[in-house]
């Protein structure tokens, strides 16, 4: 059973069964999401499949947990979530058993971090949404300084990664998702850890606009790729047609 889930590989010291579980889960609800919304994953090539990583992804909706950890399901992570998420006993018992770790929105929860810093250290996948909350247009919205941080003190590979389609699908206007529409992620290139060094020294916001940069890259990629498949049915136009750094004229 380890051979077969490759527990030591995926999520060190985390057991097997945990692994089995976070797998048997992420599997279940990729093809889920395959059948209802055409999911469709690139650059999983580009995952490392062993040692310490820090995913980071844009936050367009509450879709945006599961089909995330769905796409990259080969690295069971730790998720740095909001404590409010937690508070509905048997929510967060299930979230903590795929890996979550609470963090106060808008604090310094260093206890968090350390969390964070010591799952990295030992070799395991972290997953964090650095923009803190649910974007309003689908566009990827400035990064909390958090993330900043905890990239400088890890000193592991960041792998940027993007979802589209969630915010049409579950805009934060709607109570539940639609049932039409499309999805689509792209794991990017890992960003090494001397290149991490070397935009914190010109500052935590040279670091922080670069990682935001790339994840909009990419949502962009996919964007297009969707439009091209569906002939131009999905998604539908809007703002999130433009890259963050146009202008809205």
């Amino acid at each position: 059973m380890t051979t077969l889930f490759q527990a030591e590989r995926r999520a060190p010291g985390r057991g097997t069964l945990s692994v089995a579980w976070f797998t048997a889960c992420a599997s279940l609800l990729y093809w889920l999401f395959r059948i209802v919304w055409r999911l469709r994953v690139s650059g999983l090539e580009r995952l490392p499949r062993s040692g310490g990583i820090l995913v980071v992804s844009n936050h367009q909706s509450f879709l945006d947990p599961p089909v995330c950890g769905s796409s990259i399901r080969e690295r069971p992570y730790t998720i740095i979530a909001r404590e409010s998420l937690f508070r509905f006993r048997p929510f967060g018992a299930l979230i903590r058993s795929f890996g979550a770790v609470p963090i106060e929105r808008g604090s310094g929860d260093l206890g968090a971090l350390r969390t964070a810093l010591k799952q990295l250290s030992i070799g395991r996948c972290v997953f964090m949404f650095p923009e803190g909350t649910r974007n309003e247009d689908g566009r990827t919205k400035a990064f909390k300084p958090g993330v900043a941080l905890l990239a400088r003190k890890a000193r592991v590979p960041i792998v940027p990664m993007a979802i589209e389609g969630a915010n049409d699908l579950w805009p934060r206007t709607r109570g539940l998702p639609r049932l039409r529409g499309r999805l689509e992620v792209e794991v990017g290139e890992p960003i090494p850890p001397e290149q991490v060094e070397a935009w914190s020294k010109e500052g935590a916001d040279v670091l922080l606009e670069q990682m935001r940069r790339r994840i909009e890259e990419l949502r962009m990629r996919c964007r297009a790729r969707m439009r091209e498949r569906s002939g131009g049915r999905w998604p539908a136009p809007g703002a999130a047609d433009r890259p963050y750094w146009e202008s809205d004229a």
